[in-house]
């Protein structure tokens, strides 16, 4: 009989063993470290997943679980940014964004719990909620629809970022770059799109089946690591 959390251990391994090869043979890709850092993201968070299934210390691994996913827009936007080669900086605000969601899940021990695991997937439940409006007439906002807004919210800016970029852009020099990024966004956006208007019970596991549809993304950043562009002629040393 499959374990639970089984999907997730075997994703881990085969993210880790592209993470392996991609340190191996192209630690001098331009975009070597943002590389890493979103396959790092991606399998940590199928590690988590797993060990929470199996039961390890389920509370606070779940929480972590969320932590390092939280990363995954900012971390995905930033590599936007480098390919396109945007000089403004305004990766920091999801970077901000992300770390105030890390407080909270970090401090918040009732900010995100487990709810049921398969072998393929985990259900989460986040109850949390902040308070809006005035005195007399409070809304209660719950923070998991905030948290799905920045989330999915980034990652179709950061598709639109390359699209408009690769449309309008006047620097050509790493259109390649660009359309293997995006390659790799939609590839594990689209699917799980698709996937939850088509079974929309599916969405209560939205967190869960995205990340492993991620497995995509890892797949194409492994391409991505092995497309180097030209190396810059050295200048001949006049004797």
């Amino acid at each position: 009989m499959a374990i639970d959390g089984l999907v997730s251990l075997i994703f881990f391994g085969t993210e880790l063993a592209i993470l392996i090869v991609v340190i191996i043979f192209n630690r001098d890709h331009p975009h070597f470290w943002e590389i890493v850092a979103l396959l790092s993201l991606l399998q940590l968070y199928q590690l988590s997943e797993f060990l929470i299934c199996i039961g390890v210390n389920a509370g606070l691994i779940t929480r972590i679980g969320f932590v390092v996913i939280t990363f995954l827009p900012p971390v995905g936007y930033f590599l936007c940014t480098r390919v396109v080669k945007w000089r403004f900086p305004d990766y920091w605000l999801g970077f901000a964004i992300a770390l105030a969601f890390t407080v909270y899940y970090i401090f918040e021990t009732s900010s995100v719990e487990i709810v049921d695991c398969n072998p393929f997937f985990a259900t989460y439940q986040s109850t949390g909620t902040i308070s809006i409006g005035t005195v007399t007439n409070p809304y209660e906002l719950r923070i998991s629809v905030i948290y799905g807004a920045f989330y999915f919210g980034s990652l179709l800016y950061s598709i639109w970022f390359l699209v408009e970029n690769l449309i309008w852009a006047k620097d050509k020099i790493d259109n390649k770059y660009s359309i293997i990024v995006l390659i790799g966004f939609l590839v594990f956006m689209l699917p799980m799109l698709l996937m939850v208007i088509i079974f929309p019970q599916f969405a209560v596991a939205v967190a869960s089946i995205l990340c492993k549809y991620a497995l995509l993304l890892a797949v194409t950043l492994l391409v991505f690591s092995f497309i180097k562009g030209k190396k810059p002629l050295k200048k001949a040393v006049k004797v």
